[in-house]
């Protein structure tokens, strides 16, 4: 296991995030990945896919919030 693999899903960067999902799912899709570990393989892309999308929502706020700001001290001066 690598590092990326090692860590909880809270731990990583949402590019290290994006990278163990994309390796997940390369995973699951092979003819050769074992039915053992298929269900642990699928949950843990699917709580990664759900962080990813709840990092990203919380950064569109963040953006939106800080753009306001801007607009209000254009309008405002």
């Amino acid at each position: 296991m690598n590092d990326v693999q090692d860590k909880k899903i809270e731990e990583l960067s949402y590019e290290e995030g994006l990278e163990e999902l994309t390796r997940l799912v390369d995973e699951i899709g092979r003819d050769d990945c074992p039915v053992d570990q298929l269900e642990v393989r699928v949950r843990k892309a699917a709580d990664l896919l759900k962080e990813l999308r709840n990092r990203l929502a919380s950064t569109e706020v963040t953006i939106r919030e800080v753009l306001e700001g801007l607009e209000g001290d254009k309008t405002g001066s």
